[in-house]
């Protein structure tokens, strides 16, 4: 048996990070799939250790394949947690992991085949993440509270260090000992700050809203001016009866106020306002900020956009900086009245 070395105790605090992430996240029924990658993640990481301390290397080398498995189980885990199930024959895409199994002495190539798997996957991850944004925008007003940029960003960032990697993976043969424990020790330690960072985002996070709509973000051959009446009507509805300021307002609620179809309201207000639903009524509660921010309130910047419509100040100063151009405070400043901030 080998001795542990730096890079195991590594991979035992990923293993330590997993175990915690599942057990905190398999608490909410819709972070399973999620809670089950870290358990996946706990398994490969225990495998390692034992691969390279040497108690089960002369056995059957097994760690090459978790390189291909992680592709579809990350695929999967998040599919689920963002559409809250998952297909019939989901597990179809670990099929092609099964034969190359029987070939893992063949390390290198196994390396080279499982990176292009995780990218393909990866890009079909962030695929998915971008239509669940789109659509979700066109639902709900409250869509920035429910943003997964930060999990796009995250997988974007593994995928290219999986790139980069894969050149350190291929050369192993011909660089020193030393240079190649630093790139492994860098690659485990980028893992276990992405699965942190991933269980501190979602322990802090409300359950994804169900879609509803997906429809409104296809694209139609309709003519703008079939919906010109609607849109018309319809926004002199919302600003005159002020419905934007219900907080969390979804299409669903707008058709019910003002008896129209979802998808005549979304395409209504994709033609004409050459916005998304969520940033029209955001539009409309930064418009009813500013009016009220002018007239001196005594109210906090915080109170004032509550009452605007807005569930929570981050969204609220995030809304307000892409509409405005600049921040409350700083709008504050610029037309110089008495509210507090």
């Amino acid at each position: 048996m080998d001795p542990l070395n730096p890079i195991n105790l590594i991979q035992s605090g990923t293993a330590t990070v997993a175990i915690l992430g599942g057990l905190l996240l398999w608490k909410k029924p819709e972070f399973r799939g999620i809670a089950a990658l870290f358990f996946f993640t706990l398994v490969a990481s225990l495998i390692n250790i034992l691969e390279e301390t040497g108690i089960t290397r002369d056995i059957y080398l097994i760690s090459p394949i978790f390189i291909m498995l992680f592709g579809p189980a990350s695929y999967l885990a998040i599919k689920l947690f963002v559409e809250k199930s998952l297909p019939k024959g989901a597990l179809w895409h670990f099929a092609p992991v099964v034969p190359v199994l029987f070939f893992t002495t063949f390390t290198q190539e196994v390396i080279a085949i499982g990176t292009l798997w995780r990218l393909i996957y990866a890009g079909l991850i962030v695929h998915m993440l971008t239509q669940f944004q789109r659509t979700i925008s066109q639902e709900r007003s409250d869509a920035d509270d429910y943003s997964l940029t930060w999990l796009v960003w995250i997988i974007i960032g593994l995928a290219l260090f999986n790139c980069v990697d894969l050149v350190r993976l291929n050369l192993q043969p011909y660089i020193p000992h030393q240079l190649n424990l630093i790139g492994q020790g860098l690659n485990n330690v980028v893992w276990l700050v992405a699965c942190m960072i991933i269980i501190v985002k979602l322990v802090e996070r409300n359950q994804l809203p169900a879609q509803t709509h997906q429809k409104a973000v296809v694209e139609s051959t309709e003519l703008p001016e079939s919906f010109e009446g609607i849109y018309a009507d319809l926004d002199a509805q919302i600003k005159d009866k002020q419905w934007y300021l219900t907080p969390r307002l979804t299409l669903s609620d707008l058709s019910e106020l003002s008896g129209l179809q979802t998808r005549d309201i979304s395409r209504a207000i994709n033609l004409h306002a050459k916005v998304s639903f969520n940033e029209y009524i955001n539009q409309c509660r930064v418009a009813y900020f500013c009016e009220q921010l002018k007239q001196e309130s005594p109210h906090t910047l915080t109170d004032l956009a509550l009452a605007s419509g807005f569930s929570s100040k981050a969204s609220f100063n995030k809304v307000f900086k892409a509409v405005v151009g600049v921040t409350p405070s700083e709008y504050k400043q610029q037309i110089g009245t008495g509210s507090r901030l």
